[in-house]
């Protein structure tokens, strides 16, 4: 087989002035489902646990391996989408994850549940990954940082209102519930795909195993890249780890319940959008290089105070929220930014960067994820220096890319 790029047919779908904005409506709708399905049911963790009969470690792995089921996906969608084109791989892996959501929506032991999630995450992750491949494709310059910044915010509104949902399905009908709502929201988007999206990859590539091996040299090969999805991965993970923690901490510990840990969410949650919306803000005014320098310093600071906080007060609420309120409105700072130079990078290649982006970042965070499940809940001190130690790395890794 060669390497000659295969052209698809011309779609004059694409040549409508409307198709560029449905495109981006497209791009903003798929971005929080694969974040909400990991999110929707941290408040319910507690009684997942007293359900299924299992200890707290056992039931917050239904969360990791998600994660890591979602990374592996990464490595999937990418090159396929690259031979296969967009679409085809978006609807496969949109099934696929409708078939995970039917078997965690019965499963009634925690091994099940587990299956079903792993399959949910290698399917979801085709939203993940061909979002950023789909806006590579058919965005530029400015356009394409102004779409990638809108995707972020949608991808921030899967951790900001996911625990709330998952909180008013817990305590109304019943925390499963939180799983057919993920599954009403993918057909959804699969109506929308299978019913107006066409195309975008125009420049389609034989599926080999030497495309694929030299596209993977050429990304992993370039120190910039490495060092942006490391960032992006620690960033991410601290996010996922408060959200893995957390909830024993308020609501077991604290007593809060599970509305309380929605709450606490939702506020983390504009602190977020504060983040990513600030660049908008300071897009003329600052430049990239520099809101790296002080987003990573000052989230520095944030993780220092709280590791003051917790060892002087230890687990209260607000040493809790507050110093890692910070940590969040910086990482949403730098998040939008690391993204838009990982995808920009390897126009050539988008969809494979793209799962390579993923799959890098996704993994970090599902090993950060892995140390926190560990953590003793009973005491802030761990968590603190988890997020201090996260923080520092990313103050150091961010101090070598050049944008």
């Amino acid at each position: 087989m060669t390497d000659t790029p295969l052209t698809p047919p011309s779609s004059p779908q694409a040549e409508k002035p409307w198709y560029a904005n449905f495109l981006a409506f497209l791009i903003v709708a798929l971005a929080p489902i694969g974040q909400m399905a990991i999110d929707i049911f941290v408040p319910s963790l507690p009684l997942m646990a007293s359900e299924f009969a299992v200890d707290r470690t056992t039931v917050q792995w239904s969360v990791t391996l998600y994660l890591v089921a979602f990374a592996a996906g990464q490595l999937i969608y990418g090159p396929v989408s690259d031979s296969f084109g967009r679409r085809r791989a978006l609807i496969s892996g949109i099934l696929l994850f409708l078939c995970g959501s039917a078997i965690s929506i019965l499963a009634q032991t925690i091994t099940w549940f587990v299956v079903g999630r792993v399959v949910q995450g290698i399917g979801i992750t085709a939203a993940s990954v061909l979002m950023r491949a789909i806006a590579a494709d058919h965005f530029q310059g400015p356009k394409l940082a102004q779409v990638l910044t809108y995707m972020v915010i949608a991808w921030g509104v899967g951790p900001v209102i996911a625990p709330v949902l998952g909180a008013t399905f817990q305590t109304s009908v019943g925390w499963r519930y939180s799983l057919v709502f993920l599954a009403v929201y993918a057909i959804v988007l699969l109506g929308l795909v299978v019913g107006v999206m066409k195309e975008t990859n125009r420049r389609l590539l034989p599926l080999s195993a030497s495309t694929i091996a030299r596209g993977v040299v050429e990304i992993y090969g370039t120190l910039r890249f490495i060092l942006i999805f490391m960032a992006m991965g620690l960033c991410y993970g601290a996010l996922l780890s408060f959200n893995l923690v957390a909830p024993f901490m308020v609501q077991t510990v604290m007593g809060y319940g599970p509305q309380g840990f929605g709450a606490v969410a939702l506020v983390l949650g504009a602190v977020y959008f504060g983040g990513v919306f600030s660049n908008r803000l300071l897009a003329r005014s600052i430049t990239t290089a520099r809101k790296f320098a002080l987003a990573s310093a000052l989230a520095l600071v944030a993780a220092v105070i709280q590791v003051t906080l917790a060892i002087g007060f230890d687990l209260r609420l607000w040493a809790l929220v507050l110093p890692f309120a910070c940590v969040v409105f910086f990482s949403g700072v730098m998040y939008p930014n690391l993204m838009t130079l990982g995808v920009s990078a390897f126009p050539h290649l988008a969809g494979l960067a793209s799962s390579l982006l993923g799959f890098s970042l996704m993994l970090i965070s599902a090993g950060v994820m892995g140390i926190s499940s560990l953590l003793d809940v009973h005491s802030l001190i761990p968590f603190a220096w988890l997020t201090l130690a996260l923080m520092g790395a990313v103050f150091a890794l961010v101090r070598f890319i050049r944008p």
